[in-house]
């Protein structure tokens, strides 16, 4: 009894310690203010999960600034830092772009974000940028604005402008800072392809000052901040090279440096984006001039862009990314662990190696015999290999990648004990239904009973590969897309039968591999090849015709298409598209 009161009496204690200790937040977009040696610390942490940049966040900073930091006199630096585990700022709120009824209001938003940076200059407070994880778009611009930035080693972090992939540009200096901190050369390749770069490179780009691990980002930042104080840490001054003085300041130079940018953006584009060509321009034509009529000019063009169908068009696409990764599927009954692979050639070994490397499972790879299965072996190091000749992947996690990768063939009898142990089987073989019927019985007779059977079909209806199965509740369509490390849809088919957790199973192999999943209906074809049969069938119909095959891929490359009908045939494999044709001919 004496024991239980005083439980009690903690208990209750702990809990009203807790209550107590609760703090009440001043700010939606920041936690509260604080003071560290005479540096303030400006903690980024908005409602959702991203820290995102909007009317809201600008309000809440000019509330910050003007009643927490410029009045008092004993702060002598600046460090913004992120609350969120693995993003800085990612970029403008999409969403307020979306919705903003007359695009022209952009053009002020981003002006005022000009002048409130432009009045904490006046503060002569150095400011440092202490950047953990995504600092992408208005997050790099904010981060140009600063004196001094660092970012972590953490492999979240990255930085970029991915505007220009939303139809759009950046909006807040980022066509201003960027070419003065790296130049011209690297602002357009950045600005232009909207590719991420890596902390490393980002500090030899000079766009970082410092790059630290993780743990010791906010004391490194605050160390630097002082430094900057008392001139004992200095601020970044690019010092060009001849190429890069012949370039930027020369004439000639610079109309050589943007006709190659033009260039590769007509090759690139074929003339379809208009955002490209506007950076191209902002870049250009405001060389020289001051930083006031450049940043207008940016603003102006911004909110023009905004407004195109262009850019409707792919932020449509970015939020239907998104939205497909929601199900109501509910989640795995099992946990996926060991994914096995069938078939080493490129469709297998691609599958294998997105699943090995994205998405960190232990891969079975099978294939009849040991040249198949060495060949697949060998596509995925090599692969592996180019990423560590890239620093993209280090020496360690190389190893660890290659070893959770097991090769296995018909002539290794222990090849049944490793299936014994799978989570799901995705089969790439032969596009035959009799095969895909050999296929399931062989499997299912060595798989445990909780494994899913997945096949990479392009085009015969998941039902009827389920009929000759012994637990039809555990097929699944998993439809990949060749090259498979580079395109990013994964068709997910159920067919009536199957199981919600084996669906969601596949969603969540799926995303870790990297893709893009959707579900489609279990028809002839699915979604893509339903799509794009009566596009081939006119295509052959026409090669037919005497139309030569330069003018029918150049034709639909002129109207839009990535690549023309011809290539791809040619890429997916001309076998493979006879097939597909054949079939989808015979069905409904």
């Amino acid at each position: 009894m004496y024991n239980n009161k005083i439980i009690k009496s903690i208990k209750h204690l702990s809990c009203k310690r807790f209550i107590s200790s609760e703090v009440t937040r001043n700010f939606k977009y920041f936690d509260n203010f604080e003071v560290k040696n005479g540096v303030g610390i400006v903690r980024l942490n908005g409602p959702a999960k991203m820290n995102t940049l909007s009317g809201g966040m600008q309000d809440d900073a000019e509330k910050l600034f003007n009643e927490y930091i410029i009045p008092n006199k004993e702060i002598k630096a600046i460090v913004f830092i992120s609350s969120k585990p693995d993003n800085f700022i990612a970029g403008a709120d999409i969403n307020m772009i979306k919705e903003a009824k007359d695009k022209t209001e952009l053009k002020n938003l981003t002006m005022r974000g000009h002048k409130f940076f432009d009045e904490l200059k006046k503060s002569k407070l150095p400011f440092v940028a202490a950047i953990n994880g995504a600092c992408l778009g208005g997050g790099l611009e904010w981060a140009l604005y600063c004196d001094y930035r660092i970012a972590t080693t953490n492999k979240k972090t990255v930085l970029g402008f991915p505007e220009v992939q939303l139809g759009l540009l950046p909006g807040m200096a980022g066509t201003y800072h960027l070419p003065k901190i790296a130049g011209y050369a690297t602002a357009l390749d950045m600005i232009l392809t909207g590719k991420n770069v890596r902390p490393d490179k980002a500090k030899k780009l000079g766009i970082v000052d410092l790059v630290v691990d993780e743990a010791s980002l906010e004391s490194v930042a605050i160390t630097q901040a002082l430094g900057l104080v008392n001139g004992t840490v200095k601020t970044f001054k690019r010092k060009k090279d001849i190429t890069s003085y012949l370039l930027e300041d020369t004439p000639i130079g610079r109309y050589f440096l943007f006709k190659k940018a033009k260039e590769t953006v007509d090759k690139q584009t074929g003339g379809h984006y208009p955002a490209p060509y506007k950076i191209l321009e902002i870049l250009e034509k405001n060389y020289g001039k001051s930083k006031a009529v450049h940043l207008d000019d940016e603003a102006t063009k911004f909110a023009e862009l905004a407004a195109t169908p262009v850019s409707a068009a792919l932020i449509g696409i970015f939020h239907g990314t998104t939205a497909v990764k929601k199900h109501d599927y509910g989640s795995p009954k099992f946990p996926i662990k060991t994914v096995a692979v069938l078939g080493a050639g490129l469709m297998g070994a691609g599958i294998a190696q997105v699943s090995v490397d994205n998405g960190k499972y232990r891969v079975l790879l099978k294939d009849k015999d040991a040249a198949g299965v060495a060949r697949g072996e060998k596509t995925i190091d090599d692969a592996l290999l180019s990423k560590v000749n890239k620093k993209r992947m280090t020496n360690f996690e190389y190893s660890s990648t290659n070893a959770r990768l097991i090769p296995l063939h018909d002539g290794v009898e222990s090849w049944k004990r490793h299936f014994s142990q799978a989570d799901i089987v995705i089969e790439a073989v032969f596009e035959e239904l009799g095969v895909k019927h050999r296929v399931l019985k062989e499997m299912e007779e060595v798989l445990p009973a909780h494994a899913i059977f997945a096949s990479n079909t392009s085009a015969i209806p998941i039902a009827k590969i389920a009929e000759g199965a012994k637990r039809p509740e555990q097929v699944i369509g998993m439809h990949y897309f060749s090259p498979v490390p580079m395109m990013p849809l994964l068709e997910i088919i159920s067919h009536a039968g199957t199981a919600p957790e084996v669906a969601a199973a596949a969603m969540e192999i799926g995303s870790r591999q990297g893709k893009t999943p959707i579900f489609v209906k279990d028809v002839p074809g699915f979604f893509v090849n339903r799509c794009l049969s009566p596009y081939t069938v006119e295509v052959t119909a026409l090669v037919k015709e005497g139309v030569p095959l330069e003018k029918l891929d150049k034709s639909m490359k002129d109207f839009g298409m990535p690549v023309g009908p011809i290539t791809l045939s040619d890429e997916v494999g001309i076998d493979i598209s006879n097939h597909v044709g054949t079939f989808m001919s015979k069905a409904d």
